[in-house]
């Protein structure tokens, strides 16, 4: 300071030196405060510079999934279409299993109705079976009363037609001679 007051410097120049080392302290004051700034906004830069290098690697993937989306879009869509084909194919065959199910259920009843009407018949066909054994052994006993008789009659009727049969191997005879009596007196006359 001593310097300013030995040089000529005209008054109004010339600044008392309380004011001097007062404006001195707080331009050293502004100055640290500036630093401080500084060194703030330094280190906001050296984070704002690893968020972009951060951002620029993201985006870098970004763009390299971006270019792998197409083909991953196609193959999306292929097995779209391969799922599609068979849910296609399994609708077909729900559908094909319910008219399965509807046939079978009326394929069963059909059975179930037949079922019970073969019951029927059978308990119909029992209950003859039953008429037919009690008529065939009446029939068996009647025949084993009435077999003796009947052999007697075969006999009397097997020794009648053995009589018959003699009887008009006689009748033959005779006629054949009547016939050639006839005959011969014809053909004397």
């Amino acid at each position: 300071m001593e310097d300013i007051k030995n040089q000529d410097i005209p008054a109004e120049v010339y600044i008392d030196e309380k004011e001097f080392e007062k404006t001195e302290k707080l331009l050293k004051a502004e100055d640290e405060t500036y630093k401080a700034q500084i060194n703030k906004a330094s280190a906001e830069i050296d984070e704002v510079d690893r968020s972009i290098l951060s951002a620029r690697d993201y985006i870098a993937s970004c763009e390299k999934r971006i270019k792998e989306y197409p083909d991953k879009i196609e193959k999306l869509k292929l097995r779209n279409e391969s799922l599609l084909a068979e849910v296609n194919n399994i609708k077909l065959k729900i559908k094909s299993s319910r008219e399965d199910e509807e046939s079978t259920l009326l394929l069963r009843n059909t059975l179930i109705e037949e079922h019970e009407n073969l019951k029927n018949e059978k308990v119909v066909l029992v209950r003859r079976i039953n008429k037919m054994e009690k008529a065939i052994e009446e029939i068996s006993s009647e025949r084993e009363q009435k077999l003796p008789k009947l052999k007697k009659y075969d006999e009397m009727l097997k020794e009648a037609w053995n009589v018959f049969h003699e009887t008009e191997s006689r009748m033959e005879v005779s006629l054949k001679l009547r016939h050639g009596r006839t005959a011969h007196k014809s053909e004397r006359t």
